[in-house]
């Protein structure tokens, strides 16, 4: 099968809801997480898809990689039973730059990071503490720029979603809340329901680039359903046809761990010096989608009520584009504008 660049881009923008309007159940890609790192940003990424809508029917946890996001409640469970580490490889893929530890104490963590939760409300911090002592010395290596020994910061984050630990919406810091009902039940491995989701809202794909979004090393099974397809002269995989489908919206402001921006780079940014500012290893900006593409960058500031846009070739964008970009702006900020006195003033500035 082959397909060009331009059919996978119309196709992965019409399956993940990207020309808007879709109802907040109805947001498929809720079913890879959105990434919500800073506070909102995971909100405006599915404000793109839905406009304004109430998200306090998603809960955020720390998830895949164990980073913060935006999941639908009904979908931990899933979360769960396929991101805990049932291989050394996949164990070792959570533990940084450390020594593996014994993969068999992983349940003694969960088991402390409930009965040891302190107060109603916790930071990462006061919650580490809490279960650090308790924990055995391999769980616990010495932590140069904290100046005390914890436990892995990577095995910390994957023992509170395996815990049932959720977090707060809002605030710039990691606070927990106090676990309620039941310790979850993680069940054995099953099916590879987030490489099945991962391949219909993101492929073609290659397999180093699903492995990568997991963050848990090689997994024991694929879909058996995927099979090769070029796309503009390179091999990857899809798991269903790319079919027709309306072109992309002219114009989007997303950033940069959306899920539209997942799997091959090239397919989304033909421009390696654009993917190079807009993919950096610390405070990459957002990413300037015209046409499907991303063509540039773009950050944000606030003062007072106004929200400023710096986006980079914002004089060069014309017709349904720059109409777009004015609507994506307008929305971007009655988001992140939700707790203030109204209305959002946007502005516009070159980076």
């Amino acid at each position: 099968m082959e397909a060009t660049r331009a059919q996978v881009l119309a196709h992965r923008a019409a399956v993940q809801g990207l020309h808007g309007g879709v109802a907040l159940d109805d947001v498929e890609a809720l079913a890879l997480g959105f990434v919500d790192s800073p506070p909102k940003t995971g909100g405006v990424g599915i404000a793109v898809r839905t406009g304004p809508v109430d998200l306090d029917g998603l809960v955020r946890v720390l998830s895949l990689r164990g980073a913060p996001h935006l999941h639908r409640r009904a979908d931990l469970p899933v979360l769960r039973r396929e991101l805990r580490p049932r291989t050394p490889r996949q164990f070792a893929a959570w533990v940084g730059g450390f020594d593996p530890p014994d993969l068999g104490h992983l349940d003694l963590l969960i088991e402390l990071l409930r009965r040891e939760f302190p107060g109603d409300r916790a930071t990462k911090g006061e919650l580490s503490a809490a279960v650090s002592p308790l924990l055995p010395a391999d769980w616990t290596p010495w932590c140069e720029p904290c100046g005390a020994d914890h436990v892995v910061d990577g095995l910390f984050r994957l023992g509170t979603l395996l815990a049932g630990l959720e977090l707060e919406h809002v605030g710039a810091r990691l606070v927990f809340r106090k676990p309620t009902g039941p310790l979850p039940v993680v069940e054995d491995a099953g099916e590879p329901t987030l490489l099945r989701a991962y391949a219909r809202l993101v492929g073609p794909f290659a397999k180093a680039d699903a492995e990568k979004w997991l963050g848990a090393g090689p997994r024991a099974a694929w879909p058996q359903e995927l099979r090769p397809v070029t796309v503009d002269g390179r091999g990857l995989l899809v798991s269903e046809d790319v079919g027709e489908a309306p072109p992309p919206p002219a114009a989007l402001l997303l950033f940069h761990r959306d899920p539209y921006l997942l799997g091959p780079r090239w397919l989304v940014a033909p421009d390696a010096a654009v993917a190079k500012r807009v993919w950096r290893p610390v405070g990459s900006p957002g990413a300037l989608v015209v046409h499907g593409e991303v063509v540039g960058d773009w950050r944000y500031s606030f003062s007072g009520r106004t929200v400023t846009f710096a986006v980079r070739g914002w004089s060069r964008i014309r017709g349904a584009a720059r109409k777009a970009l004015g609507e994506q702006a307008e929305l971007l900020a009655a988001v992140w504008g939700a707790s203030a006195l109204e209305p959002n003033v946007v502005e516009w500035a070159q980076p």
